[in-house]
């Protein structure tokens, strides 16, 4: 060991006065603790509501979207060449639209998607959502969220007029489903037709809207849009869900980097705590400086003392920063306290949470920086100390 560093703990550790480290340098390692644990505990709950929010919004909506002005009519020979690619699990026609549905002088508008007899996607997906009924398109057959059943008090069985602009009049559908998908907006705006009833509910002619595609990785949804683009060639709009999504998750992502910056200032007011309690020990220690430079220390080692003591309390703040918010970030997530309001944060009634490692090597990373950073200032006036005036009223 190094001279120097065991000087360092010397300083941090010493047993005078029958105390294991100062009242100063336990506030200073504190303050970092303090910091390092609120951007770790904060940005997990952000990476959570991120994560939640992707696995809402994919959980209800293709991977990517496929459209051609005027619809596409030709939809079976698309999506048998969309179902060559490799990375495509499956795609399917949809026909989507605003409408209004009616029960007994209760009105609501609602968006209207078709689920097309072969569509497994779909169905599967729509299958792990309901809550009472069954998936009966076929015919008159109508699918409501929860919160629009609600809202109009129609129920199993309950027959209920669609209105659309496209349509001639009003047109009656049975209620043979209600589905939750724990996602407040698509529970209370969403209603699913058979894909016949959404052609002659929308007037396109028996030509498909558009075409959902299914990735076999989410991830890999950014570079299928551009092999799509080869395969199918002009003519068509493809759309991702990061795309058909980006406003909402660069919201997200801002918030998350702005929380770091406010944050972070936490941790700059314990690096003013490390300049004190360096600082004090500086004059303290002016007479251990002064021998220490008589028998021939630098000021490149004086240096190196005081800025690994100020690393060393860095180190202890982060080490129990980070323990500390992990272990919090972990009791939220196993205790999923009901505390939001469901129809504000999409269905999301809790704090989610979702410890991401990189996020906590940056923080314990830029918090250790900053440590270092401050203790160079009263290293540096320690390194500038003269022996002679140091020793002169010992």
């Amino acid at each position: 060991m190094r001279y120097e560093l065991m000087v360092s703990l010397r300083y941090m550790f010493s047993k005078r006065h029958k105390r294991f480290i100062s009242f100063m340098g336990l506030i200073s390692i504190l303050a970092v603790a303090v910091g390092v644990a609120a951007l770790i505990t904060v940005l997990a709950v952000m990476s959570g509501f991120g994560y939640e929010l992707q696995k809402r919004i994919i959980g209800s909506s293709p991977h990517i979207i496929v459209e051609k002005q005027g619809g596409i009519r030709d939809y079976a020979s698309v999506c048998e060449k969309i179902d060559g690619i490799k990375e495509v699990r499956g795609s399917y026609p949809y026909i989507w639209g605003q409408g209004v549905l009616r029960y007994h002088g209760r009105a609501q508008g609602v968006l209207v998607k078709s689920i097309a007899s072969g569509n497994r996607s779909d169905i599967t997906k729509l299958k792990g959502h309901m809550q009472m009924g069954a998936i009966e398109l076929v015919g008159d057959g109508i699918v409501l969220g929860s919160e629009l059943s609600a809202m109009l008090g129609a129920f199993i069985g309950s027959r209920i007029e669609v209105i659309t602009p496209a349509s001639r009049g009003r047109e009656t559908f049975e209620v043979t489903g209600i589905f939750s998908s724990g996602m407040y907006e698509y529970d209370s705006n969403m209603a699913y037709v058979g894909f016949d009833s959404a052609s002659r509910l929308f007037g396109t002619d028996g030509a498909a809207g558009g075409i959902g595609v299914e990735a076999d990785k989410i991830g890999d949804a950014r570079g299928l849009k551009d092999r799509l683009r080869q395969v199918l060639g002009p003519g068509y709009r493809i759309r991702t869900w990061m795309d058909l999504n980006r406003n909402l998750f660069s919201a997200l992502k801002l918030e998350k980097f702005a929380m770091f910056v406010i944050l972070t200032l936490i941790v700059i007011v314990a690096a003013f705590n490390i300049i004190s309690t360096l600082t004090v020990t500086v004059t303290e220690k002016a007479k251990d400086i002064g021998i220490l430079k008589s028998i021939g220390a630098t000021r490149k080692n004086i240096m190196a003392i005081f800025s690994l003591q100020g690393l060393i309390i860095g180190f202890i703040g982060v080490a129990l920063g980070v323990g500390t918010g992990m272990g919090l970030s972990i009791f939220l997530d196993k205790n999923r306290f009901a505390i939001l309001p469901e129809n504000i944060y999409y269905g999301i009634n809790y704090l989610p949470v979702r410890i991401d490692i990189l996020d906590c090597f940056v923080i314990a990373a830029a918090a250790l920086l900053i440590a270092f950073l401050a203790s160079i200032y009263p290293a540096f006036q320690a390194s500038r100390l003269n022996p002679v005036d140091a020793l002169r009223y010992e």
